[in-house]
């Protein structure tokens, strides 16, 4: 199976990120191959796992949830089509390809979940920038075995988190 999340912006951009991974993690730590910068974003997120030709996203107890087509989830296994949020970012799911032709703009209004008070979307003006990963790893552990990882700096002024 090959499965993207593709980052969609309001300003008509996209930006594959390629699930290579068994499991891919989302957050905002460095040991997260999606990384997202973000005091909205917790430091273990969500994560996607590969399962035979099966996609599924599990929240990890985030603060401020993971949504799939608008509803918040726990755990969820994703279709081709899918649009996910995580934070101010939303991602489109394609699966072998499909959906072929999509409408970035339009898919980010639709992915982003109705909220009661409007959130600043800093995400629109940034683009992923490819960060090389070289940590060494665990003979067998292949969570974290990607040639590259995805962050997504964003601008916010609440990144600030208690410490640990």
């Amino acid at each position: 199976m090959q499965a993207f999340m593709i980052r969609v912006t309001e300003q008509g951009k996209a930006q594959p990120v390629p699930l290579t991974n068994d499991r891919t993690l989302v957050g905002r730590l460095d040991d997260c191959q999606i990384r997202i910068r973000s005091g909205k974003i917790s430091r273990h997120h969500c994560e996607i796992l590969k399962e035979g030709e099966t996609l599924k996203l599990r929240d990890m107890g985030s603060s401020n949830g993971t949504y799939v087509n608008q509803d918040r989830v726990e755990e969820v296994e994703l279709k081709a089509g899918d649009l996910v949020a995580i934070g101010s970012l939303v991602f489109l799911v394609q699966i072998n390809g499909v959906p072929e032709e999509f409408e970035p703009e339009l898919l980010y209004e639709d992915g982003l979940p109705e909220r009661p008070e409007p959130a600043a979307d800093y995400a629109a003006s940034h683009t992923p920038k490819p960060v090389h990963h070289h940590a060494p790893t665990a003979a067998g552990d292949d969570s974290s075995m990607m040639d590259f990882n995805f962050e997504f700096d964003l601008d916010d002024d609440d990144d600030s988190q208690p410490p640990l």
